[in-house]
């Protein structure tokens, strides 16, 4: 991709924040209330992992590298987690249901994309220094990883924001599902097919993209 060309691509991106927002406040007009407003929130962390693949791609220092992998990692599942926002979606008198399915919808596709985006990004910079083997497994350990970031989450209301100020308690819930996984088969159910699902939507993207179109971001 050339440098006019990606630049066009996170144009793209904030034209579709932009619409989402537009279309929020026009329900928070017409509800005169703030309801879903959890929306843009949640799509502003899913923007976040794309930040931090953009400077790990500028980055030549390996520990800065590091430190924004890990960062990406833990913020990651925010992109896709607006998806299961879905389950918020039912009739209500305030407004029209339709739009509301629009609404939820159109958030949750910008949120995909742009997390898919960043594991893109992510991932030609992983194949810079490795093999195009073991840089595919390290992100498809990522999105099943993110998958149980999502079930975190979504049940468990542990947010990437704890992985810094209550790591030790997020840490006892994992170890215990670990060791005792038939007493959890949401966990492992939500993990392997919102894991297994973005493994799959990454594969079909990575499938679309042209590897020279993302190298792009070292010269722009």
């Amino acid at each position: 991709m050339h440098t006019n060309q990606y630049k066009n691509t996170l144009r793209q991106l904030g034209l579709l924040t932009a619409f989402c927002v537009l279309m929020q406040a026009v329900r928070m007009y017409g509800t005169n209330s703030i309801g879903f407003i959890f929306l843009p929130y949640n799509l502003f962390l899913a923007w976040l992992p794309l930040l931090f693949s953009l400077y790990m791609h500028r980055s030549t220092k390996p520990m800065v590298m590091a430190v924004l992998f890990v960062l990406w990692l833990l913020f990651f599942p925010n992109a896709p987690y607006i998806i299961t926002d879905l389950l918020h979606l039912k009739p209500r008198a305030a407004f029209p249901h339709w739009y509301d399915t629009m609404l939820m919808y159109t958030f949750a596709f910008t949120g995909l994309l742009v997390g898919m985006l960043s594991a893109l990004i992510v991932y030609d910079k992983l194949n810079q220094y490795y093999s195009k083997t073991v840089a595919r497994s390290i992100i498809m350990f990522s999105m099943l990883a993110s998958g149980y970031g999502i079930f975190l989450g979504r049940f468990l209301r542990w947010n990437s924001w704890d992985a810094f100020f209550n790591p030790l308690h997020i840490l006892a819930d994992t170890v215990h599902r670990i060791a005792n996984p038939l007493m959890y088969p949401r966990t492992y159910g939500v993990t392997l097919v919102v894991g297994g699902l973005l493994c799959i939507t990454f594969l079909f993207f990575e499938s679309m993209v042209n590897r020279d179109t993302i190298n792009t971001i070292e010269r722009g």
